[in-house]
């Protein structure tokens, strides 16, 4: 099942729900472009969400610290958890390649990841800083 994008999983920052955004976009287009048939696209987006994640999650630490969220070390951890499933993944793509099996437990692992990611660690986030402010 792709990853779809919802409003339930807006953390109420509109800079780091629109990187969300993107990062479901992305996730879903690897199994477009599987089912495609295009293939060597897979490569591309897989090395497009490994740079693209280590920028978000380097941006959202910078907003933790400004806020002082005393959630931050937990909050880094996961996305270095985040960072080294990634390596292995890519890693195992580009010693098989872009398998159908492959791609699918990259897509997958993925999928889940965004989903839990977002809907507890980041929506966190999201009810501290409304605290604050309210």
């Amino acid at each position: 099942m792709s990853p779809e994008w919802s409003p339930a999983l807006s953390v109420g920052l509109e800079p780091i729900d629109e990187q969300h955004r993107e990062l479901f976009r992305r996730a879903h287009a690897l199994v477009e472009a599987l089912k495609s048939g295009h293939r060597s696209e897979v490569g591309e987006i897989v090395e497009w969400l490994g740079q693209y994640a280590s920028e978000h999650f380097a941006a959202e630490e910078e907003f933790m610290r400004d806020v002082g969220y005393p959630g931050l070390a937990a909050h880094r951890e996961r996305h270095e958890e985040f960072r080294r499933q990634l390596q292995t993944l890519v890693a195992e793509h580009q010693r098989k390649g872009a398998t159908p099996l492959v791609t699918l437990e990259l897509h997958n692992w993925l999928s889940d990841w965004l989903r839990k990611h977002v809907s507890s660690e980041d929506q966190e986030l999201g009810r501290f800083v409304a605290s604050r402010r309210g």
